[in-house]
């Protein structure tokens, strides 16, 4: 069970809010040197730091060849990324679920992308639209295809599936700890497995007494550290939580264009510190809210040229293997996180940001300057309101829309 963010962490992110209100995200125009959001000249909160579509990318190899010793260039396989449907970090490993029927195991330190092993005969996927990994390192994977669970070992062989006379179709998938997560995005349910047994355990999502706390077409689901259940709901354009019991424990968000709104909220997930990270696909953007559902800050976006989205659909964030994703950051920024968003159009498939902060600054003092300077210019506004009503009037009315 992880610590929640104490006020000064919060303020740290709420204050990249402000920073990205006073300079828009999209309009970083350096395609060359590191992009960062909020842009300069606002304190650095997330950085872009690469991408990748197939195993030339990440293991830095001319797209399809390479020499063997006999100095002749031979055609090597490459894997690729079609379509991402879902993604999820473990051990330092990435799991990337393809609809187009593969499941690739990524680890980037070790330049490695591989097929899942067992993805053959019994094994073999069809349309996997869900992936999680338990702390053993079997691989779960929702094939909405084969309308079943897949399980597999720690060795990527395949074990046996579940779900599959259940009458529903998973959409999206957890684990925490002996217990398997599905939801079923047709019937707005999430429904508890034992792994083991392949029994019904109990149904997530119905409140029986008011239809706002259940869950309303779901795209994705998460859990995190504590147990907690986050759903992202196309039906009602908000993020509603659960305890493992199906309790239900709140809702922030709605349909709409502003800050904190969705227009087509998916992957959703929460970090060591309790910020919630949500993908939305109509924004094409990422949105950091704190667990109590306060919007921090967001990135990504469809005009950037580098470091922008496209279609994304699902996220994951780690802490392991930091060292090596400092060596891909700028040496002045210093990363805590790394966060993995996959994209469904466009290129790269994956994109890899960082959470952090500039080396040998004081955020939180930086931002209680701004906040000081805020409460000041009110009070000024406050003054001469109070002065000459008629004036402050005029000048407000004929003031543009902040953006």
């Amino acid at each position: 069970m992880y610590p929640r963010p104490s006020r000064t962490a919060t303020a740290v992110v709420a204050g990249a809010l402000l920073a990205v209100l006073a300079g828009c995200a999209g309009t970083q125009k350096n395609a060359t040197g590191p992009v960062f959001f909020p842009p300069a000249p606002n304190l650095p909160r997330l950085q872009y730091l690469t991408g990748f579509s197939n195993s030339a990318d990440v293991k830095a190899e001319q797209d399809m060849f390479n020499l063997v010793s006999l100095g002749k260039k031979t055609q090597s396989k490459v894997e690729r990324i079609i379509k991402p449907s879902s993604i999820t970090s473990k051990a330092g490993k990435l799991y990337v679920a393809d609809i187009s029927g593969q499941l690739l195991i990524v680890d980037l330190p070790k330049k490695s992308i591989e097929q899942l092993k067992g993805n053959q005969g019994l094994g073999k996927l069809k349309k996997p639209v869900g992936v999680a990994v338990d702390n053993a390192g079997f691989v779960y994977v929702a094939d909405i295809g084969k309308k079943e669970v897949l399980i597999y070992d720690d060795q990527g062989e395949y074990l046996k599936s579940v779900a599959g006379d259940s009458d529903m179709n998973p959409t999206d998938i957890a684990v925490y700890e002996n217990e398997l997560y599905v939801m079923d995005t047709r019937k707005s349910v999430i429904r508890v497995f034992d792994p083991v047994t392949g029994d019904t355990l109990r149904e997530i999502g119905k409140v029986q007494d008011d239809p706002e706390k259940s869950i309303s077409l779901p795209t994705k689901m998460s859990i995190d550290a504590r147990g907690i259940i986050r759903v992202s709901n196309a039906g009602r354009g908000d993020i509603s939580s659960y305890d493992r019991d199906g309790h239900f424990l709140g809702s922030f968000g709605k349909f709409g264009d502003g800050m904190g709104q969705f227009s087509r909220p998916k992957g959703v997930t929460a970090d060591a510190n309790g910020y919630v990270y949500v993908v939305d696909a109509g924004f094409q953007n990422v949105q950091v809210f704190s667990d109590s559902g306060r919007l921090l800050t967001y990135f990504g976006s469809p005009k950037l040229p580098v470091g922008g989205m496209n279609l994304p659909c699902d996220i994951s964030v780690s802490a392991e293997d930091i060292p090596y994703y400092q060596t891909l950051a700028d040496k002045n920024f210093e990363v805590s996180e790394v966060i993995f968003v996959a994209n469904q159009f466009g290129e790269p498939k994956i994109s890899l940001y960082a959470l952090g902060k500039q080396r040998g600054v004081d955020y939180d003092k930086v931002y209680q300057r701004a906040a000081q300077e805020r409460e000041k210019k009110a009070q000024e506004k406050l003054k001469r309101m109070q002065k000459d009503p008629g004036t402050e009037q005029v000048s407000r009315n004929s003031a543009p829309p902040a953006p």
